[in-house]
């Protein structure tokens, strides 16, 4: 299904143009999916750069603040395993971003009661508080990104979003 932003010659953003351009070098391709998923990225890299910006004036990176946040929002200590597969990222960099946030006082580490061979991870109270300040400014940033966008818009693409996400997670 082609929609305006699909043709060529229309005026859009750069995915527009990427198009565009190989629609010129491969009429015979359908190049739907790079409207998706282009935009997808394009915008994912966006929100990411402004926030990196939000958390590095706060001393942390986004991995940090995602384990952090993780934290904030549970009602017991995790295992490394755990926040491992919430924040979706590997043991090493998991390994190495608590090392750190340890180091700063913002975690704990204790044995796990139930399996002495590992630990347990929580907030310290400096931790609590640098989350409970940073959350509300995060919001803000990201708000701020879609401040062009509708109340309806956004119900919308919160919708879209959801049937993206859902059907990439069953492929």
């Amino acid at each position: 299904m082609s929609s305006a932003l699909d043709e060529p010659g229309s005026a859009g953003d750069a995915i527009d143009a990427i198009q565009s351009e190989w629609r010129r070098l491969r009429p015979d391709l359908d190049l739907a999916a790079i409207g998706v998923v282009g935009r997808v990225l394009r915008s994912a890299a966006l929100i990411v750069d402004r926030s990196d910006e939000v958390l590095a004036a706060h001393g942390l990176t986004r991995g940090e603040f995602d384990i952090l946040a993780v934290l904030r929002r549970s009602t017991a200590p995790r295992s490394p395993s755990e926040l491992r597969t919430i924040s979706l990222a590997t043991a090493p960099s998991t390994t190495k971003r608590l090392k750190g946030l340890e180091g700063r006082g913002l975690v704990d580490r204790s044995v796990n009661p139930a399996d002495g061979r590992s630990a347990l991870i929580s907030l310290t109270a400096e931790g609590r508080d640098l989350v409970d300040e940073v959350f509300p400014l995060q919001l803000a940033a990201e708000d701020a990104l879609l401040a062009g966008i509708s109340s309806d818009e956004r119900i919308a693409l919160v919708g879209s979003l959801t049937a993206l996400l859902a059907s990439i997670e069953r492929s």
